[in-house]
Parts: structure tokens; C-alpha cells; sequence
């Protein structure tokens, strides 16, 4: 059963909070939004998130206040809590890293930095941590096997793999190649190897059956394309849509 994190965003710019929001769900994470410290006191208990992101400047309890007050409470300590901010300040830096934040991001937000940023300190099934900029695909996509193409629907992209929907996946340890349409101008063909399988049967359905198979011998411009796709499909359109630069690549 894949484990789908939860993570417990507060900030009183409707704008960010919005597209950030839109970002973490395509990210893989849910989302419970909040506008200010004392709604997230309130909820923080009720959901108890894998994550918590906190605005520093928010009213009625600003984000420092509601993080010393998280951090002493024993039942919430361990939940992890990033602070957002638009301007870098010692003297709060220094506050928030005393009373335990794990991690100090800056506005506008930068895609990949917020990646490794929560991903750090989020564990995911099977006690790994993600490595690799991720995004849902539902696409085509060209998958070669023993000399033979078929076209299959991949169900997710990273920087690392690719998940692809099938009802027979191959065995684990099958080499494949796989092209992928990313332009009217680039295909990528990527070597890989299936490293896990998921069935129909036997658990609960939260992700279609299929193989996941980890990209092998990447070059950089290849790299270099990958991560500028899955980009664009996290966030392309946030990125154009945006009157407000709150969110960056």
C-alpha cells in the first residue's frame, strides 16, 4: 500500500497558498490549508500532518509563536515544521532554528528547493525518503522489451523513473527502453530496469497495477531535459498564470 503524506500549509496570502497548494497535491502530498496560526493550533491536533509549512508573518498568532508552541507540546514535537518567509532575518532565523524547525524557505519558492526541502523530512512507504523531482504523467509513452514496442500509459514521471499502468508488468530486473514525447521537437529514450511490480490482487487499491522502472545511464542533457518537463508539468501553468511570483523554478 503506497503511503500518501499529508502536509499542513498556513499562510495568509491567498495566492501563495493557493498555487502552493496545487503544487504539493501534484507533488504527491494532501493538503489541509490554513490562513492563520490559530487555525493550525486547532487543526494540527485533529490531522496530525507528516509536515507542517508555516508562514512566519501570519495574524492573530504569528508563525514563530505557533511553532515554539508545536515544538512544546509533546504529543506534536516530532511532526516536522518548515518556516516560510519573504525576508531573511537573523535574529528569527536563529529563534526558529533554536526551537527546532527543520528546514527555512524563501517567497518566491523555488520548485526544486521545495522538494528537497520537505522531501528531507518526510518518509514515504517502505521507510525511504524521495530523492527525485516527481510528477503525475498520464501519457503515452513507447516501452521496448525483448525486441518488442508497445505503447503503455505511464501513471507517473521523476527525475529517477517512471511508473507505467500495465495488468502483466515484467519481472523485476527486466531491461526496457523507453521514449517519451516531451515536445513536438524532443523525444527522450531512456534506458531502465524494472525494480518493483504491483499486482491487482492481494491489497488495496491505491495506485494502478504496473512495474516501476528506474531510469539507468542518464546523461546530462538528458537530466537536464527530464527535470525541465516534469517541471513543466508540476507547474507550467502555475508558472504563467501567476500575477503574484510566489512560486519559481
Amino acid at each position: 500500500m503506497r503511503y500518501k503524506p499529508t502536509v499542513l500549509l498556513a499562510d495568509d496570502n491567498e495566492t501563495f497558498l493557493m498555487y502552493l497548494s496545487v503544487l504539493l497535491q501534484r507533488m504527491g502530498f494532501d493538503v489541509i490549508a490554513a490562513d492563520d496560526g490559530k487555525d493550525v493550533l486547532k487543526l494540527i491536533k485533529i490531522a496530525m500532518p507528516d509536515l507542517v509549512m508555516l508562514d512566519i508573518a501570519m495574524p492573530v498568532v504569528d508563525g514563530v509563536k505557533v511553532l515554539s508552541l508545536i515544538k512544546s507540546d509533546e504529543q506534536l514535537s516530532k511532526i516536522p515544521v518548515i518556516m516560510v518567509t519573504v525576508e531573511f532575518d537573523d535574529t528569527v532565523y536563529e529563534k526558529c532554528v533554536g526551537l527546532g524547525c527543520s528546514g527555512y524557505l524563501f517567497k518566491p519558492v523555488r520548485i526544486n528547493k521545495l522538494r528537497e526541502t520537505i522531501e528531507g523530512n518526510i518518509v514515504f512507504g517502505r521507510d525511504k525518503r524521495r530523492k527525485h523531482l516527481r510528477s503525475l504523467l498520464h501519457k503515452r509513452v513507447a516501452l521496448t522489451h525483448n525486441g518488442k514496442v508497445q505503447e503503455c500509459y505511464a501513471v507517473s514521471l521523476s527525475t529517477g523513473g517512471i511508473y507505467i499502468r500495465q495488468k502483466e508488468p515484467l519481472p523485476t530486473g527486466s531491461e526496457v527502453d523507453i521514449s517519451i514525447d516531451i515536445n513536438d521537437e524532443n523525444t527522450l529514450n531512456l534506458k531502465g530496469t524494472v525494480i518493483y511490480q504491483k499486482g491487482l490482487y492481494g491489497d488495496v487499491i491505491k495506485i494502478a497495477p504496473g512495474m516501476g522502472i528506474e531510469f539507468i545511464d542518464v546523461n546530462p542533457n538528458e537530466s537536464s531535459l527530464l527535470k525541465t518537463y516534469i517541471t513543466k508539468l508540476l507547474a507550467g501553468d502555475i508558472l504563467s498564470e501567476q500575477d503574484e511570483t510566489v512560486i519559481t523554478e
